[in-house]
């Protein structure tokens, strides 16, 4: 019996994986984080004052148990500055680097913000993951826009009072 077990295999699918991917143990092959890497991407950096608060609830249940309750924070912050200065945020991910020994993951890409349909900001911006894998799961650790710092909801405020 406990051979058979050792042989078991769980198939999990993220959203958006078309390709065969690989999960051995804690080990993951890059083709299924980058794949989760765009899932979580649309849902931290693409959103509207109706989706966020939606959005950020969904990105949540992929963080580590102990980074949870800064993720929190920080993703709750940013959606009820996303409802007061009804910023429109769309990023597009232009490369993603992934390094599977620090699990640290590199996005680059354009984001482009709009309050009132009138566009704040359109510009290359990179942000940063941190990452590990737990019993064949990702889990996210952290979120930056830097390697210094985490997600700044401060800069949608800055841009949003610039506009008024």
């Amino acid at each position: 019996m406990l051979k058979a077990l050792s042989y078991q295999r769980v198939v999990i699918v993220p959203p958006g994986l078309q390709e065969k991917t690989t999960i051995q143990g804690n080990k993951l092959d890059e083709i299924y984080v980058s794949t989760f890497v765009r899932y979580i991407s649309s849902l931290a950096f693409s959103y509207t004052p109706a989706t966020a608060r939606r959005q950020f609830d969904e990105l949540l249940l992929h963080f580590d148990p102990t980074a949870y309750p800064r993720g929190k924070t920080t993703f709750y912050n940013l959606a009820e500055k996303v409802a007061d200065t009804q910023v429109t945020q769309v990023f597009y991910l232009n490369r993603i680097t992934v390094n599977t020994e620090t699990k640290k993951i590199e996005i680059e890409g354009t984001r482009r913000q709009y309050i009132d349909d009138r566009k704040v900001e359109d510009g290359k911006k990179n942000y940063y993951i941190d990452y590990t894998i737990l019993n064949g799961r990702f889990y996210i650790m952290a979120i930056a826009e830097s390697a210094a710092e985490g997600v700044s909801p401060g800069h949608i405020q800055e841009e949003a009072q610039k506009g008024k």
